[in-house]
């Protein structure tokens, strides 16, 4: 699926104070499934609704796919990485890759922090997931774009000016660069450096999440035959996680900006990554001129989006088991 970005109204919904409006009170919302929560002067708050899957009422546990915001714990991740001085982020990517190289005109040259800023000008903007009785590529056959990968080879192209350009692809190498720095699988990875170290234990990684989880509809109420799609391109797109977890996403980095005890990466990296490279990109999250940082996805069936405010520290997220239903819906979800 392409990213897309929320219009200004549907991220203006999420900076509005929370009132006590039930689901019930909402139309045409149809099975419709979500949670959204929020932290705003150190109070926590968060609501749930609608159904997960037939006769499976959503709660607080269920997750769901929150497809893009993926890439901003994959970001999280790759600054733990830098931390711990395994490596650097002006430094090219491929001197950190093993097995594979990013190929293209820049490949070479491709550093660490342009992936994360969609920089790099590597190919492939989203991934369409696969079906349960479709084979699972490795992620090597991804990255190399061999059967039975359905996405073409990731590799860079001629850009000028550090231009931004989306890449699911790119973020692809990141996870590349993590497995093969650290030895061991992304997702075991990053659940153990940053998903649990951020109070998240119920998020996952895996493909083929346990417990329970949403399954996915269509704008027009279809629903994804199996529930949903596989994400093997875990990095860019595969997170299963609650709206609860996007929100503590989002203040781990900003505790690491204000060099918290308990802060997942040090005050300068933090900072790094919410500065702007280029169209409001930053390391793994977007950069509103008004002082946001967020991040928003969509993958079949599953939307997704998190903001945090850096003045107030105000978070917010919603997710869904719906596509456009946040686009359309946020305002009832968070203001009557």
């Amino acid at each position: 699926m392409n990213r897309r970005s929320f219009n200004a109204t549907s991220l203006a919904a999420l900076l509005v104070p929370l009132p006590q409006v039930s689901f019930a009170q909402h139309k045409n919302l149809g099975a419709l499934g979500y949670q959204v929560a929020e932290l705003n002067d150190g109070r926590f708050t968060r609501r749930h609704g609608g159904l997960a899957k037939p006769h499976t009422a959503v709660d607080d546990h269920t997750v769901f796919q929150v497809a893009s915001c993926s890439k901003t714990v994959t970001a999280l991740a790759i600054l733990t990485l830098v931390r711990d001085g395994h490596i650097e982020l002006d430094q090219p990517a491929n001197r950190y890759l093993k097995g594979w190289q990013l190929p293209g005109p820049r490949g070479a040259d491709a550093t660490i922090s342009e992936l994360m800023s969609h920089t790099a000008g590597t190919t492939v903007h989203g991934f369409d997931g696969y079906k349960a009785d479709d084979d699972l590529p490795n992620l090597h056959q991804i990255l190399a774009g061999g059967h039975p990968a359905n996405s073409k080879p990731v590799r860079t192209r001629r850009r000028l000016f550090s231009r931004f350009n989306y890449s699911g692809g790119g973020t692809l190498v990141l996870q590349r660069v993590i497995e093969d720095v650290t030895g061991t699988d992304f997702a075991s990875y990053t659940t153990a450096e940053v998903l649990q170290k951020i109070g998240a234990p119920r998020a996952t990684f895996a493909i083929e999440p346990a417990g329970v989880f949403a399954h996915g509809y269509y704008v027009n109420g279809e629903p994804l035959v199996g529930g949903y799609k596989r994400h093997p391109e875990s990095a860019a797109a595969g997170l299963w996680a609650t709206a609860s977890d996007l929100v503590k996403v989002l203040q781990s980095i900003l505790l690491s900006l204000d060099g918290a005890p308990n802060a997942i990466i040090p005050t300068e990296l933090a900072q790094r990554m919410v500065t702007p490279v280029s169209q409001e990109s930053g390391l793994g999250i977007f950069v509103d001129p008004n002082g946001a940082i967020s991040h928003d996805g969509r993958n079949h069936g599953f939307d997704s989006v998190m903001v945090a405010e850096l003045g107030t520290g105000r978070i917010r997220a919603a997710v869904t088991n719906r596509n456009g239903a946040i686009e359309t819906q946020v305002g009832n979800f968070f203001s009557d």
